[in-house]
């Protein structure tokens, strides 16, 4: 009765919107060859890439300032260690300087016991 006759008609009406819906997206297909369709990604000028081009070591250490007033608090550079930034933002003092102001497990010394001591250069920058 009543009940088939309106399944049927969903069905019906599901067949008739898929059946529209495929002819739709096969004439109206989507390009996913960009560079076919005139985009292209820009071309910065970044000085770094010259033969003889060098970082913005004052921008460098601009983006390092953030990231620790910032990103510091929730992300980690722990893949990147102090030295790193030698000679490449700050000097070798500053460097140092920076990573004494963290304590670092180590050991274990003759007792067999671990301890904390100072950051060095070969530390890795500490997690948050």
């Amino acid at each position: 009765g009543t009940m088939y006759n309106a399944l049927m008609c969903v069905a019906a009406s599901t067949a008739t919107g898929a059946g529209l819906t495929l002819y739709y997206l096969e004439k109206n297909a989507a390009s996913a060859n960009m560079e076919a369709e005139g985009l292209h990604a820009p071309d910065y000028p970044f000085p770094q890439k010259k033969l003889f081009g060098t970082f913005d070591h004052a921008s460098i250490r601009r983006g390092f300032q953030v990231f620790k007033e910032v990103c510091a608090a929730c992300h980690s550079l722990d893949l990147v260690h102090w030295r790193n930034l030698v000679d490449v933002a700050y000097s070798e003092d500053e460097v140092r300087a920076m990573a004494e102001e963290f304590e670092y497990t180590d050991g274990p010394d003759d007792s067999g016991a671990m301890f904390e001591r100072p950051g060095k250069l070969t530390d890795p920058i500490p997690r948050p």
